[in-house]
């Protein structure tokens, strides 16, 4: 049997054991639990108020394709995430077969490194400069009647705490290269742009009221700023992990 100093695994023949730790499950289950919940009551946001009450041409077509919001694709993002964390988490603990958990590792790495991390930090960045410049861009005030700020904040600002859950954890394994991973997320947000001005020419009102005030080329330059952004957040996140190699190197030393 072996061990590697300063080091949560040892090894005992081919076999690979973790010491048990649950803190990283304990931590991803109760944020997955808080964003079940929110998820669950933003589905069932202004039912009681559907036509009784009319906010408008612009909420109406919000409340009518809300599930093309880039925001509700990041949070669902961040719940699958989170699942094969937790099951990546758990396979350690139950000591499942070493292929078991190199596919689970494997899976959280390249979700976490492609589309989490970037996608996270575009919706909280993008969301709260609006906001602070003039909140109809983004977030009219005409939503405080029936969405609460508890869940705004649920959307928008505590998705950070995964993002930086996964940050804070050691990492030894499966790390990520940019060049690989930054095509993916360039094809998402094509596609998401693709999907986003798709919607406009079918209906003639932008989902984001942002857009409204800007003209074409500045629709265009704003879209192409969110994924230079988004693939700079992606180049960050990958430095950020890819620098717990050399902490590990140094420990062994």
């Amino acid at each position: 049997m072996t061990a590697t100093k300063d080091s949560d695994t040892f090894s005992e023949g081919k076999k690979t054991y973790y010491k048990e730790n649950y803190t990283p499950i304990v931590l991803f289950v109760a944020v997955l639990s808080l964003n079940v919940f929110s998820f669950s009551h933003f589905l069932k946001l202004g039912e009681h108020l559907k036509g009784k009450v009319y906010f408008g041409e612009q909420i109406e077509y919000m409340d009518k394709y809300k599930y093309c919001f880039f925001t509700l694709w990041t949070f669902i993002f961040q719940l699958v995430f989170m699942i094969v964390a937790i099951m990546d988490e758990a396979a350690k603990l139950m000591k499942l077969p070493i292929s078991t958990q190199n596919k689970l590792s494997k899976t959280r790495a390249v979700m976490f490194n492609t589309v989490l991390f970037p996608s996270t930090l575009v919706v909280v960045s993008i969301f709260w400069t609006l906001w602070h410049i003039d909140r109809e861009l983004v977030f009219p005030k005409v939503l405080d009647l029936f969405f609460p700020q508890w869940l705004n904040h649920m959307l928008h600002t505590f998705i950070l705490l995964p993002v930086i859950i996964e940050i804070m954890l050691p990492k030894k394994h499966n790390f990520v290269k940019f060049q690989k991973a930054a095509p993916a997320l360039a094809l998402l947000f094509l596609s998401y742009t693709i999907l986003y001005f798709s919607l406009y020419f079918r209906h003639g009102v932008w989902l984001y009221p942002v857009y409204k005030v800007l003209t074409w080329p500045q629709r265009l330059l704003f879209s192409a700023a969110q994924l230079c952004g988004a693939l700079g957040y992606q180049k960050l996140g990958i430095v950020l992990q890819n620098s717990k190699r050399s902490q590990n190197k140094q420990k062994v030393k």
